[in-house]
């Protein structure tokens, strides 16, 4: 320990923050692929949450071995929401690309829709311990509740979006910062 003009500095307070940085790092690269047979997004993220949760309530499990257990666990549940989720996303890509007449109007509802679906589905994953239909109702309720936590985790996901755009390789990676933006909004309660 170090006192530099009253305040005390760890020595070593870098090398958490890298350890935090890898440790997220990590999350991202072990969410994309469970994530790789699609149907398993779900539960990947999901698994993420807790993971990166368990990580920075200082639980000592290494951060693989807990997302792989949490992923296992949460795989039963976690598929069919995954299935629904795939499809709603489906049905409003494929809203978003026919809509014709009454364009003008249409078209920014449905992108409204698909950023408020997005903010539910990314909150049931942080929520969920074993049962999905809970979360997801409870997800719906903080979403329209908390208006401004809502509003971070979308600019978490366009951030998201736009790092990818700018180089697709952090595909693999992305997730990891996800995850941890989504915790912390959901620990701000």
């Amino acid at each position: 320990m170090t006192v530099r003009a009253g305040k005390t500095i760890r020595a070593n307070a870098w090398r958490d923050r890298l350890e935090e940085f890898s440790d997220c790092l990590l999350a991202g690269l072990l969410v994309a692929l469970g994530s790789l047979p699609v149907v398993t997004a779900g539960p990947a993220f999901a698994a993420g949450c807790r993971a990166i949760r368990r990580n920075r309530d200082g639980i000592s499990l290494p951060l693989w071995q807990a997302f792989t257990a949490d992923f296992r666990a949460l795989l039963r549940g976690g598929i069919p929401f995954s299935l629904t989720t795939l499809a709603a996303g489906f049905l409003v890509v494929v809203d978003l690309a026919l809509v014709v007449p009454g364009q003008a109007v249409l078209r920014p509802v449905l992108w409204l829709l698909a950023a408020v679906a997005t903010v539910i589905v990314l909150r049931t994953c942080e929520l969920v311990d074993t049962h999905w239909r809970t979360a997801l109702k409870t997800a719906a309720q903080r979403t329209v509740a908390e208006p401004g936590a809502s509003a971070l985790i979308a600019a978490a996901v366009v951030a998201s979006v736009v790092l990818i755009g700018m180089q697709p390789l952090l595909v693999f990676l992305v997730a990891g910062p996800l995850t941890l933006a989504v915790v912390a909004v959901g620990r701000r309660r």
